[in-house]
């Protein structure tokens, strides 16, 4: 899983963000969410973020499908789902 720097993602592990290395912006922040169909996260809506915290009030959104609580910082060894690496564009 090579490519993204953070991942925060919320109690239920079905929402997060993806922090992501970008040529432009230095990293860019992804809204993500788990797609039980093929087991892995995938961007939600192509969308992307300059900042966290642009990213999080997406999912504060009272017009937004998507709601997540408080998230926190998972690293790699503590993924137990895939973040599909071509949804971010790396």
């Amino acid at each position: 899983m090579e490519g993204f720097e953070t991942v925060w993602l919320d109690d239920k592990s079905a929402h997060g963000i993806v922090k992501v290395q970008d040529c432009r912006f230095e990293f860019i922040y992804h809204p993500i969410v788990f797609d039980e169909r093929i087991g892995e996260f995938i961007v939600i809506n192509n969308l992307w973020y300059t900042t966290y915290h642009g990213a999080r009030e997406y999912f504060r959104s009272s017009t937004n499908a998507y709601s997540a609580g408080k998230m926190k910082i998972h690293n790699e060894g503590t993924l137990s789902q895939n973040i599909s690496i071509s949804t971010l564009g790396v």
